[in-house]
């Protein structure tokens, strides 16, 4: 009965040892599977390195392990924190290709870097969707379409394009203010009102207003005002065109008074308004014998006279702000074509190059307007080698621009 029982109790410790060492093989059979799966693994370095340093945790005492581990996580973790940081650099050199090719390769071995590479891509992501939102918005205001401009810029959610949305926006706003103030004025100051739409042209040909036809409209209750104020009786100096044809007896009135205009102008010293007087006797009767010959004598006597010169290019000016720009064109050429007596030709060369572009802008039709031509450039490129500085207050924003433009 005793030789039974110790039997019996030398089998369970004999069972107890096997149960123990089935139990101490199963995590080193697992380290070993782990180990040799992640040596099959070397497209996926973040999973081998897991899958290594769970096979050292499992046999701490097993030196492959271990050393595989520390070897695996320390070339990761240098790889990752290298990749990482060259995303970064990418992204601000606003290389984003290189930056989200990089952020990719950042492993999920350690979750604090490959948090920042996957914020780091959301970043991205919502760049290239405001980018393409910012092109958007350019097309809209390039075709005119205001309201689509003003839709999608609320929608821009990075901060540049926020930024860049925001001047289109205020594009858009500069663009109704002007049509607004033009309006407003419309009435008491068309000339006034004709600047601010070449204004509100310029920013925008394809703005959703046909900004030609409100000048042209403008140009025609000028053009009448200014022949009223021409032939009306006492009026004095100016040469503006006539509404329609005259009758001999006014064409003869008319003539006489121009030509007492031009004895006076030229009597005071007055060459510039004489001038302009007897060419405009000339456009009525282009025999007059005494208005050409005086007219000669005059051109000759301008382009040999400082003082003269002077006020050639004082009249000229003034017919530029009076939207007279033929008329300032003519008497700007014939300043410059004597440098002897011209004493300023930055300033002559500004208002040549800005009547050049005011005279196109107002004769093409919308959305036509291709730019300043090369005269009016070549013009305002003397005038900068010239030193001239203009009076920026009396210069229109739509001429500053392209002034500052050929400064750059």
């Amino acid at each position: 009965m005793k030789l039974l029982r110790c039997m019996g109790i030398a089998c369970l410790i004999l069972s107890a040892i096997s149960i123990q060492a089935q139990s101490d093989d199963k995590p080193k059979k697992q380290a070993k599977e782990l180990y040799e799966k992640a040596m099959k693994e070397s497209n996926d370095r973040g999973s081998q390195a897991r899958d290594v340093c769970q096979a050292a945790q499992l046999q701490s005492r097993e030196k492959k392990y271990t050393d595989a581990c520390n070897n695996d996580r320390a070339a990761l973790s240098h790889d990752d924190q290298g990749a990482l940081e060259g995303a970064q650099a990418a992204y601000k050199s606003h290389d984003l290709e290189k930056a989200e090719s990089l952020a990719k390769q950042v492993s999920s071995f350690d979750p604090r870097t490959a948090g920042q590479a996957k914020s780091l891509l959301e970043t991205i992501k919502g760049e290239r969707s405001s980018a393409q939102g910012v092109e958007e918005i350019k097309a809209a205001w390039l075709r005119g379409d205001f309201s689509t401009v003003m839709t999608l810029a609320p929608t821009m959610t990075t901060q540049a394009s926020q930024a860049t949305a925001s001047l289109y926006v205020k594009d858009v706003n500069l663009y109704n203010d002007y049509i607004e103030n033009a309006s407003s004025i419309q009435a008491t100051n068309p000339q006034r009102a004709i600047d601010i739409l070449g204004y509100a042209y310029t920013l925008n040909p394809h703005g959703p207003v046909d900004v030609n036809a409100k000048i042209a409209e403008l140009q025609k209750v000028v053009a009448a005002k200014n022949n009223s104020q021409y032939f009306q009786a006492g009026a004095k100096g100016s040469t503006g065109p006539a509404a329609g044809p005259l009758s001999t007896a006014d064409a003869a009135s008319k003539v006489n008074k121009l030509l007492n205009d031009a004895r006076t102008a030229e009597k005071q010293g007055n060459s510039a308004d004489a001038l302009n007087s007897y060419q405009a006797v000339l456009k009525l009767q282009p025999d007059n014998s005494e208005a050409r010959s005086h007219a000669a004598k005059l051109q000759v006597a301008i382009k040999n006279d400082p003082k003269a010169a002077a006020s050639e290019l004082r009249s000229a000016i003034r017919d530029f702000y009076q939207a007279q720009f033929d008329t300032a064109r003519t008497a700007l050429l014939d300043y410059l074509e004597s440098p002897q007596t011209a004493k300023n030709p930055g300033a002559a060369d500004f208002y040549l190059g800005a009547t050049l572009i005011e005279r196109s802008i107002l004769r093409t039709p919308q959305g036509g307007w291709k730019g300043p031509s090369d005269d009016a450039l070549t013009a305002l490129k003397a005038a900068r080698k010239a030193n001239y500085k203009p009076v920026r207050a009396y210069v229109s924003p739509m001429l500053l621009k392209i002034w500052d433009s050929v400064g750059e």
